[in-house]
């Protein structure tokens, strides 16, 4: 009768710590870093340069690539940028300039602090981090 207690107190012990894991002890995405910070496409093969995000949670780790909403200016700003036109940015960090557009872009990568919220379900009102390289266009 004695096994009976210390079985129970470890079942119950091995269910808290599987809601604690299960239910949020996750960390957040607090940073993102973009390699290079900066790049001129001259130095770059046909002019493309793939940028990577790295991101930093909370508890110190970092996962490379991050996956991230790839644009040329921040998502969803109020302020007018520049025309799509003068540079490419596809959805995994490959930008490329126009022909006729020099000049030095912003590139910014964005991504939800909860890791378990959807990337394409981001909106303005999600809590989200980012960071910024810059592209340099001959």
């Amino acid at each position: 009768m004695g096994k009976l207690p210390f079985l129970v107190l470890c079942s119950v012990l091995l269910l808290i710590a599987f809601f604690m894991l299960a239910c949020g002890s996750s960390s957040q995405l607090q940073s993102i870093s973009i390699s290079p910070a900066t790049a001129d496409a001259k130095d770059y093969a046909n002019g493309q340069v793939q940028f990577t995000a790295t991101g930093t949670y909370a508890d110190g780790s970092q996962v490379k690539p991050l996956t991230a909403l790839w644009t040329p200016a921040p998502p969803w700003s109020l302020t007018p940028q520049q025309p799509w036109p003068a540079i490419t940015l596809d959805s995994t960090g490959l930008a490329s300039c126009g022909r006729a557009n020099p000049g030095t872009y912003m590139i910014v990568a964005t991504a939800p602090v909860d890791p378990h919220s959807p990337l394409l379900q981001m909106t303005m009102s999600t809590p989200q981090a980012g960071g910024t390289a810059t592209l340099t266009c001959p």
